[in-house]
């Protein structure tokens, strides 16, 4: 009783700091040919429709802004049915500035999702729950600094062996070198620390008070990017970025060469290190049309996945990836009528010690946004 009480106090402050309110909604739909939806050496291909909705309430002061919204998103393959898949979160966030010009900004949020699919695919069901805040300062005319905490909790219904809470921190720092020239240096640490011990070992019972208190991966990460604007309407960015694993008791899937595909839930960041490049041109074709080409090579040393040859053979005791990509993309915006139109082409080249995922992946993708 207590804590509702408490709850509904802080609610109530930050809605009194809040004048005028508005409500957002926007609709999207896409579709994308994929000629390699599992990104993996079986190459099959799909048409992939998405269809997206994004609506909310916000409340805004003077300096205070409070965010209730909903986001959701249906995507259907058309040649592979079992991969379709519906996604749903319910969020909020609070914003405030304060200082004499304003130079202090403090958000803190978090949402509640889940994720249904079907079939085969029913492994990767799960809630999400994640709240996060963070801190902003304009320490003066030349940089800005700033730092968050994030903690998740992802829950699989089916492979309970997989279900963690994850704990990071970031420190962020942005500087103008030049008029035209701006540098982003930030650290990011993240732990992730699994709820049960691995079913195989035979017990899925969570671990003892010690051993729960020790993550089982700890992941540290650098970033640094240079923007460079070169002409009013064309600017260039660089960004470097390394992941290094302290603690590497990652936990990965395995079919076997099955229907699990090389996603970002069983493939995440935690999951391997390297150096990850990154060249970025944006450009101002007109005031409605925007342009960018987007390149890279991501080098990806898996921690303690071993690698095999397509007949199942053992190859090596460590999986070596690199992937290297290019995307082009245009958005044109019909500001009369309403909504916007987005179009890409992605390039994407795996080479792996491991067979099945050397593979390549090209994809063509159309989207409608529309607000209202």
């Amino acid at each position: 009783m207590n804590t509702q009480i408490v709850f509904k106090l802080v609610i109530t402050v930050m809605t009194l700091q809040l004048a005028s309110a508005q409500v957002n909604m926007e609709s999207s739909i896409s579709t994308m040919y994929d000629d390699n939806v599992n990104n993996n050496a079986e190459q099959l291909k799909s048409s992939v429709t998405s269809f997206g909705l994004n609506g909310g309430y916000t409340l805004e002061g003077n300096a205070s802004e409070l965010n209730l919204f909903y986001d959701g998103a249906f995507i259907y393959y058309a040649s592979l049915l079992e991969r379709t898949n519906q996604f749903h979160s319910f969020n909020l966030d609070y914003s405030t500035l304060f200082g004499d010009d304003n130079e202090h900004s403090f958000t803190v949020g978090g949402n509640a999702g889940t994720n249904t699919s079907r079939d085969a695919y029913t492994v990767f069901d799960h809630t999400v729950y994640t709240f996060f805040t963070n801190y902003k300062v304009m320490l003066n005319d030349w940089m800005i600094t700033k730092g968050g905490y994030t903690v998740l909790s992802m829950s699989f219904s089916s492979l309970a062996d997989f279900s963690y809470t994850e704990h990071s921190i970031y420190q962020h720092a942005a500087f103008a070198l030049t008029p035209t020239t701006t540098a982003i240096i930030q650290v990011d640490l993240g732990s992730k620390f699994y709820s049960s011990t691995p079913s195989s070992s035979g017990s899925s019972m969570r671990k003892g008070i010690l051993s729960s208190l020790m993550p089982s991966v700890t992941q540290m990460t650098g970033i640094v990017k240079i923007g460079q604007r070169l002409t009013d309407q064309i600017g260039l960015s660089v960004t470097e970025r390394y992941q290094w694993n302290i603690q590497k008791q990652t936990r990965y899937l395995s079919s076997a060469y099955g229907f699990i595909s090389d996603d970002e839930l069983f493939d995440d960041h935690y999951g391997f290190e390297g150096l990850h490049s990154n060249l970025t041109l944006t450009s101002l074709l007109s005031e409605s049309v925007t342009l960018k080409i987007s390149g890279g090579i991501q080098n990806k040393l898996y921690s303690s996945l071993a690698a095999y040859d397509l007949a199942g053979t053992y190859v090596a005791d460590q999986r070596i990836d690199t992937r290297s990509y290019l995307n082009l993309g245009i958005i044109k915006n019909f500001d009369e009528q309403g909504f916007s139109v987005k179009t890409a082409v992605d390039f994407i080249q795996n080479s792996s010690n491991d067979a099945f995922y050397s593979y390549r992946n090209n994809a063509v993708t159309i989207e409608i946004g529309v607000p209202f």
